[in-house]
């Protein structure tokens, strides 16, 4: 037999005898799962239990391996196989085991479920295999009934379809960090696979929400941003971005989000989410909230409201004209008031408004100011409060615009004179962001 016809003896897929499936389930992937036994046998009666086996709205595709090598070529063909059927003695006493090690160590494939079978319990002793192995499952040939394989199938599906949910969201995440000109898509359904794949631990998430942050020291149409956010915890509910709307316009924004930690950071993935939704409607020309503040809170807030996260959003969003030297803004609830040095008078920047997210009746006012050729605006978030001294919160106003002159050379700089270390340990998050020309 030549290489190409072992190949072809490798996979067989039974198409004359297959169940007809609805159009919804012919159009749906299918799950794959991977027969390996060198009894053909139990191929066979394998086949005749699962072949009608719709799960999710989706049907199966079987694939057949006789051995543990031919397994391994099946397996680099099709990188998305689910779940193994495996026997554990086929070319030799352990070459099912041999698989396993191949699969995890080898291909670094954790996601696809494992089932082993064995007729001969002896050579592969259960709690040994259990404790020695990454194998899902379990089962002696002789104790494995028609709905027994069944069960045992779906559970490692759902379980399969869980795993692969969390990997392809990891795999936007990053893309969206790497690009930053990509949206995430289903910003809806994708933020409860977001909060589920977050809580795997503090640090994935802290990794994954600074990756989000935009770069500091940024220019954009001619405006230079810079930003430094210090958690009190090992996430933060602060949360700020800047970016270019169009040759025209460029959108920033500070968020405060009620609490701290994790899930606060939870809240501040999807108002990035929710802002780079709106950009995208505008680049489409099916919306321009974008560009007009008061009516971005306004949606935010009673989107907020609706999902009913229990938290509310602090937010200063403002927009940049290059072409008539116009600063749009409006205040959600942001505290100190922003300080806008301009002609060498520092300005604060008063805009009420309620935190998004608290109350279906607000409604949010646009403010607009003029920019002279050369200005510094600096944003902070309430944290800074925590670390002014001053016995009133009117001393620590003043406080807070005395650090201001002479204009630090960074925003490190200014954090230093606030009198918080980077490294330090907070009683609130702090964030500090500036804009200049």
């Amino acid at each position: 037999m030549t290489q190409s016809d072992e190949r072809d003896d490798i996979l067989f897929f039974e198409e004359d005898s297959e169940p007809e499936h609805t159009r919804e389930q012919d159009q749906a992937s299918p799950w794959k799962i991977l027969i390996v036994d060198d009894d053909e046998e139990v191929h066979v009666m394998t086949r005749l239990v699962l072949r009608d086996l719709v799960f999710e709205n989706r049907p199966v595709r079987l694939f057949s391996a006789n051995s543990g090598e031919q397994a391994r070529v099946l397996l680099e063909q099709e990188a998305d196989i689910c779940l193994i059927l495996l026997d554990v003695v086929m070319e030799s006493d352990d070459a099912g085991l041999q698989l396993v090690h191949y699969i995890r160590r080898e291909l670094n494939n954790n996601a696809v479920r494992v089932i082993l079978r064995t007729g001969q319990a002896g050579h592969a002793p259960e709690q040994r295999v259990i404790q020695d192995y990454d194998i899902n499952d379990y089962k002696e040939k002789t104790e494995l009934t028609s709905q027994k394989l069944v069960t045992a199938v779906i559970a490692s599906l759902r379980s399969y379809g869980f795993i692969q949910q969390v990997v392809e969201l990891n795999q936007q995440l990053e893309q969206k960090v790497r690009l930053r000109t990509r949206e995430l898509e289903n910003a809806n359904t994708r933020l409860q696979i977001s909060l589920s794949e977050l809580e795997e631990g503090e640090r994935a998430g802290r990794r994954i929400q600074f990756k989000l942050l935009p770069k500091d020291n940024l220019q954009v149409s001619g405006f230079t941003f810079s930003h430094l956010l210090l958690p009190s915890d090992f996430m933060s509910g602060d949360f700020v971005d800047y970016f270019a709307i169009d040759q025209r316009y460029v959108g920033f924004y500070m968020a405060d989000v009620s609490g701290h930690g994790v899930s606060s950071a939870f809240v501040t993935v999807y108002l990035k989410r929710f802002i780079s939704a709106a950009l995208e409607q505008y680049s489409r020309d099916e919306s321009t909230i974008i560009i007009d503040p008061a009516a971005l809170l306004d949606e935010l807030n009673q989107t907020l409201i609706k999902e009913d996260m229990g938290k509310h959003v602090a937010l200063f969003y403002a927009v940049l004209d290059s072409h008539k030297d116009l600063l749009r803004y409006t205040n959600a609830g942001i505290y100190p008031w922003p300080l806008l040095l301009q002609d060498n008078k520092l300005e604060v920047m008063e805009c009420k408004g309620t935190p998004a997210g608290l109350f279906d009746f607000t409604q949010y006012q646009e403010k607009l100011c003029v920019l002279p050729e050369h200005f510094s605006l600096y944003v902070f978030s309430d944290g800074v409060l925590e670390s002014i001294h001053g016995q009133s919160l009117d001393e620590q106003l003043l406080n807070l615009r005395a650090l201001l002159d002479p204009l630090p050379g960074d925003l490190s700089e200014l954090a230093r004179r606030i009198g918080v270390r980077e490294q330090g340990k907070l009683p609130d998050d702090l964030t500090l962001l500036s804009v200049s020309r």
